[in-house]
């Protein structure tokens, strides 16, 4: 037995210590075996003499804190250590040896589990039986240890008044520990109903820090996004089966949005509002990939026996409000503006021209290379309670293969018969239409026009600069 060990404890220093708030009590022997691992503190010993090992669970075999006593675990070098550390992640407290396969393995054990396990809750305490060698100011400003003591130190009273205090401040982090980990839980939560998008426009660390009546001015581009005919298809459904369809759906658009920059400010029904602070190229291109995804969908609904769906997306760009509005019990995040209002209105038109994508010139306008885009002017629409009216032009990248390159084939006749409707020339007009229909009979944009210079015709009716209102 080496000189340290047998000095570890001074005989007449084996006081117990009074229970205190902390109920640390010494149970009876049997009851402490009986103890499962799992409601125990973890003590890891290092050392390479095995009689340190032995006098240290003799002086602590009787030991409880908080009801709960100690379960040891050894090692003998500094390579076992780490990994009995990375083993039992929930060491409470370690008692390690400085010199052992090297005159610095503890210290490298300290590193390793600090730096490389990011482990900062763990107490440590080195003991050496060479002070001399390692210094204490040197050791106790270089290494995040909790304590220095050298082996002939640790009287059988302060061993246990340094478990004690280490135990405590262990129980203290851990806590510390839990209740950050239920913060962070909430906060991505709570994320899921406001987006952390709309908390940094308004200069809120989190949804804690949101106030009635926050707002901040911005441009941005606004997307609506509506599934076709869902009001029928629904009727099919029970309420358990439409629940299930609109989460199904949404999970595969709703990433898309996020890919592109975009975030979703919100669900209405089946439709989906969503902001792109960035660009607008970024709503353009979640547009695009929006529609590849239903269609993607739409082989695993027919797999299954489903009908497909279709979906109208409208953009436009603008400045809006965001804030917040509600009373003092119940408020929520919004969008406010006339930009979101005609963003509305620009994808009911998608259903007016049956096409998948319609944008406003606002949105092409800010995009850097419209030509990078399969686009087409469709109308000039007039917004109700505005004076100037919108052009508004199908984007019809997220066609099949085969639309876009009929769309392509057909687009100079299709300009050409909106040149003549707008001239009033609605015979002309409407052949140029029917040019389009001989090659592709589904353009049913092509189709509307056809049915509305018949009505004009018929009704003589003078149309103005203006458009359609919406």
């Amino acid at each position: 037995m080496s000189e340290a060990s047998k000095n570890l404890f001074a005989v007449g220093d084996d006081e117990s210590i009074p229970a205190g708030e902390d109920e640390l009590i010494f149970a009876e022997e049997d009851e402490a075996e009986d103890q499962p691992i799992a409601a125990s503190w973890k003590i890891l010993i290092v050392d390479d003499e095995i009689e340190i090992h032995n006098i240290t669970k003799l002086a602590l075999r009787e030991f409880t804190f908080e009801n709960k006593p100690i379960a040891f675990i050894s090692a003998f070098s500094g390579k076992e250590a780490k990994e009995m550390v990375q083993t039992h992640s929930d060491i409470a407290l370690i008692l390690l040896d400085v010199v052992m396969e090297t005159e610095e393995a503890g210290l490298e054990v300290v590193k390793y589990i600090r730096d490389i396990l990011d482990n900062k809750i763990v107490r440590i305490i080195l003991r050496t039986g060479q002070p001399g060698q390692v210094p204490e100011d040197v050791v106790i400003v270089s290494y995040d240890i909790n304590d220095y003591k050298t082996k002939t130190e640790l009287t059988n009273k302060k061993l246990f008044t340094t478990v004690v205090t280490a135990l405590r401040a262990f129980r203290a982090l851990s806590q510390i520990e839990s209740s950050k980990t239920e913060i962070e839980k909430i906060a991505t939560a709570s994320a899921r109903f406001v987006p952390r998008e709309f908390l940094k426009f308004l200069k809120r660390e989190s949804i804690v820090d949101a106030r009635l009546g926050d707002s901040v001015q911005a441009e941005m581009t606004i997307m609506f996004a509506d599934i076709r005919s869902f009001t029928s298809l629904s009727e099919s459904m029970s309420p358990r089966e439409n629940f299930e369809f609109l989460n199904s759906y949404l999970s595969r658009v709703g990433p898309v949005i996020r890919q592109y920059n975009g975030f979703i400010d919100k669900y209405i029904g089946d439709a989906i509002m969503a902001l792109f602070p960035n660009c607008a190229e970024d709503a353009v291109q979640a547009a695009i990939e929006m529609q590849q995804q239903v269609k993607i969908y739409n082989r695993h609904r027919q797999n299954s026996g489903y009908q497909p769906i279709s979906i109208g997306i409208g953009l436009h760009t603008g400045t809006l409000m965001l804030g917040t509005i509600g009373e003092a019990e119940r408020m929520e995040s919004t969008v406010i503006s006339d930009a979101v209002n005609l963003a509305a209105r620009v994808e009911g038109l998608t259903k007016l021209y049956g096409v998948g994508i319609v944008a406003s010139v606002q949105t092409l306008c800010r995009i850097d290379d419209p030509q990078n885009y399969n686009c087409r002017f469709l109308d000039r629409v007039q917004v109700k309670g505005k004076q100037t009216p919108v052009a508004v032009f199908e984007i019809y990248d997220g066609d099949s293969d085969i639309a876009i390159e009929l769309k392509g084939q057909t687009q100079t006749d299709f300009e050409q018969g909106i040149f003549f409707h707008y001239q009033q020339q609605f015979a002309q007009a409407k052949q140029m239409f029917l040019r389009v229909l001989q090659v592709n009979k589904y353009d049913k944009a092509a189709q509307f026009y056809v049915e509305r210079c018949d009505m004009l015709m018929k009704n003589a009716v003078i149309m103005t600069l203006e458009g359609i209102e919406i």
